[in-house]
């Protein structure tokens, strides 16, 4: 039996995101789970690819092993995270809860797009602008980008903050006020 999500209807950290390992494309959903399976039978269809009629449990099987483990349902029991996916998760629970905090604490206020242009520029040349997480293969980049609706000239060049681990993008377009360690010369820092 395939793994599957706890929480079909909840959009995973990295959004509705599969992986074709035929022609090694990356396809995602905005919507839903259905409506990615449906994209990526397109997909394959679009490229005389053969469907197997358990391929919609595949692709949430593949959702399900990417998750935190309490996100998923029948993962087995030998299942071992590596370093990467354990960092993943992290990286992902932080920036979900800096989410959530932003929406209820700040009701999802906004700088200037100047200013998030200003602080996506500075976050570019910081050394603490990690890239070890590929957040465009992840999905998380729109992931992020659903709850800013906004981008800067930046993006292809943001990754997570060593400082704080939350994914850049998620917090130079907010208002809220950072936590943590950060150098002096960073727009986190508010000391």
């Amino acid at each position: 039996m395939l793994p599957k999500l706890k929480y079909r209807n909840m959009e995973p950290p990295g959004g509705w995101v599969y992986r074709d390992l035929d022609t090694g494309m990356y396809l995602n959903s905005l919507r839903n789970i259905d409506d990615l399976i449906r994209r990526c039978k397109a997909h394959r269809h679009a490229n005389d690819l053969p469907i197997p009629d358990d391929f919609g449990e595949k692709i949430e099987a593949s959702i399900a092993y990417s998750v935190a483990p309490e996100l998923a349902i029948g993962l087995p029991e030998t299942r071992v995270l590596n370093q990467h996916m354990a960092s993943l998760f992290e990286v992902n629970k932080k920036t979900n809860q800096y989410l959530l905090d932003w929406r209820l604490k700040c009701k999802m206020e906004m700088v200037e797009q100047h200013e998030a242009e200003a602080r996506a520029a500075q976050c570019v040349g910081c050394q603490n602008n990690n890239r070890v997480i590929c957040l465009t293969c992840k999905g998380i980049d729109q992931w992020v980008n659903g709850w800013t609706g906004r981008h800067t000239k930046q993006d292809k060049h943001l990754g997570v903050c060593s400082c704080d681990g939350i994914v850049l993008y998620a917090t130079i377009h907010s208002a809220l006020e950072n936590k943590g360690e950060f150098p002096e010369q960073c727009w986190k820092n508010k000391k």
